[in-house]
């Protein structure tokens, strides 16, 4: 009786086979993970653009108050403002940031109401 030790060819090649399925997914889900990443980033940086916007124009005089647009570190922002839209002696401030990437086109849109002081 021979006593044979070890591994044979056939299953260490079966054995980096799984292996290697299994290094495979892991990366296919890191690429994915980076992905969401710098999506998520670019979501927070419009958000926070579009809020400084609205505390920026909400601390202008009433009649101040208009439309308009710039661009800002690759970011489209824009704001349109319209009179007693939903309550009288009000205007509403809607501010707009469009960021557009290689692979989709994002935007974040904030809504405010600003009161005239009388």
């Amino acid at each position: 009786m021979s006593d044979n030790r070890g591994f044979t060819i056939i299953e260490i090649m079966f054995a980096l086979s799984i292996f290697a399925i299994g290094i495979l997914a892991v990366s296919g889900l890191s690429i994915t993970a980076v992905g969401s990443n710098a999506s998520s980033r670019r979501i927070t940086e419009a958000t926070t653009l579009a809020e400084d916007r609205l505390e920026r124009l909400a601390a202008l005089p009433y009649a101040s108050i208009q439309d308009g647009q710039e661009t800002s570190g690759g970011y489209q922002i824009s704001w349109v403002v319209l009179e007693n839209e939903i309550a009288t002696d009000t205007k509403s401030i809607t501010v707009t940031v469009n960021c557009s990437n290689v692979w989709k086109d994002k935007s974040v849109t904030i809504r405010h109401l600003v009161p005239k002081n009388t």
